[in-house]
């Protein structure tokens, strides 16, 4: 069973740092998105998007807080 050979090399006195150096030895497979810019450009537009986004949420927020308030006072003082 493949976990009971795991259990057996750390019953070894294998530390936990022998099977941590493993990931630095594995090449980088993605170390040319950071220089494409097509991606660059990708990940520029989907920034902008969610700026966008975050402000829409905001506007949303500011009215609902307006529309409450104004609510409040026509409930509470009449019509104005």
């Amino acid at each position: 069973m493949v976990l009971d050979r795991r259990y057996d090399d750390f019953a070894n006195n294998n530390t936990y740092s022998d099977f941590s150096n493993s990931k630095s030895k594995m090449p980088r497979s993605n170390a040319w998105a950071t220089t494409d810019p097509e991606i660059k450009r990708k990940k520029r537009v989907a920034k902008y998007k969610v700026f966008t986004l975050e402000g829409k949420v905001k506007d949303t927020v500011r009215s609902s807080c307006r529309w409450i308030k104004n609510k409040y006072l026509v409930v509470r003082y009449g019509q104005c």
